[in-house]
């Protein structure tokens, strides 16, 4: 008995042991961000960078990782060797994405969720010099022209690309899509351009040009106001149910230990926590939004299932016409 007794205590330690992943993290994590460093994404991984550093007494490699709109980043980090040393932040595309995009090689269901770091809702905007100063003004001109007001578009489908198609099917217009664009920085680039007539971007992508009013923005898709713009009305304000917001979250491949998952979890509500975190999040205009493992991987998939049926309705998911 009491050598049985010996060897289950010696068994716990071990776990416990286990349970720190072996000193976890003993090496530099790198952090794949699968847009450019210009974007939304890249601006909230690095505002998180050094606070996730602090909490986990470890170097965050913040790791670019652009193409295909996002697909290979978010392709890497769901095959990458599950120990915690490679995690990506993850955001709303992968669950539009998989639905309207042939051949990807991950669904959500291949992240193992950390906890989710923000909500950031998308906008309508357009160039400062732009003629139409209202969404009706915009709507108006698109019935005008059906098909020739340019506007941007990403393969993977991220969410002010979802945004878009549920405005164009809401307000009941068509624009002239353009491909190829990389992130919501290269739209901006080609709207402040004179390129695209108008655009959808998450709000702390427009925010810095908003503040210095080289861009209008006419609609935002959340479900209330922000701070940043009390003046912009909602979509729904204005008659149009479009409420999509990207949402950005931390997660590692599928398989990743509890131990790690427990461990970075921590770190990450902690970062959140910090007085000084949010005072730099409000200056990009980021909140903290946080969401444990449970309820980050709950919305997910909510959000993915809801996804595939209005992409259903509209025609365009391409796993119901296989």
């Amino acid at each position: 008995m009491r050598r049985r007794q010996i060897l289950l205590a010696a068994g716990s330690t071990l776990l416990a042991r286990g349970a720190k992943a072996a000193g976890y993290p003993a090496r530099p994590v790198t952090l794949i961000v699968p847009y450019g460093p210009g974007g939304g994404v890249g601006i909230n991984a690095r505002a998180v960078q050094p606070y996730l550093e602090k909490q986990l007494n470890q170097t965050i490699i913040v790791e670019f990782k652009p193409g295909a709109g996002g697909i290979m980043g978010f392709t890497l980090g769901a095959h990458a060797r599950p120990d915690g040393y490679t995690l990506t932040m993850v955001t709303s595309s992968i669950t539009a994405a998989p639905w309207l995009v042939p051949h990807i090689d991950y669904t959500p269901e291949d992240y193992s969720y950390i906890g989710q770091v923000t909500f950031v809702p998308n906008m309508l905007i357009v160039n400062a010099d732009s003629p139409y100063h209202s969404l009706a003004d915009l709507i108006a001109a698109m019935n005008q022209k059906p098909g020739e007001l340019a506007v941007g578009f990403e393969s993977s489908w991220p969410s002010p690309d979802v945004a878009q198609v549920v405005f164009f099917a809401r307000a009941g217009v068509k624009a002239k899509v353009v491909p190829g664009f990389g992130g919501g920085a290269e739209r901006i680039a080609s709207l402040l351009g004179n390129h695209l007539d108008f655009s959808f971007n998450n709000l702390n992508e427009a925010l810095p040009m908003y503040q210095a009013k080289r861009i209008r923005v006419l609609a935002i898709s959340g479900t209330a106001r922000v701070a940043q713009m009390p003046d912009v009305p909602t979509f729904r304000e204005l008659g149009l149910d479009v409420a999509i917001g990207v949402w950005r979250s931390l997660a590692g491949p599928k398989g990743l230990p509890d131990a790690v998952v427990q461990t970075v979890t921590g770190a990450l509500k902690a970062a959140l926590q910090d007085p000084a975190l949010q005072t730099d999040f409000a200056k990009v205009g980021l909140s903290t939004d946080y969401l444990d493992p449970v309820a980050t991987r709950t919305l997910v998939m909510h959000e993915y299932e809801n996804l595939g049926k209005l992409f259903t309705e509209l025609g365009i998911n391409i796993r119901s016409k296989s």
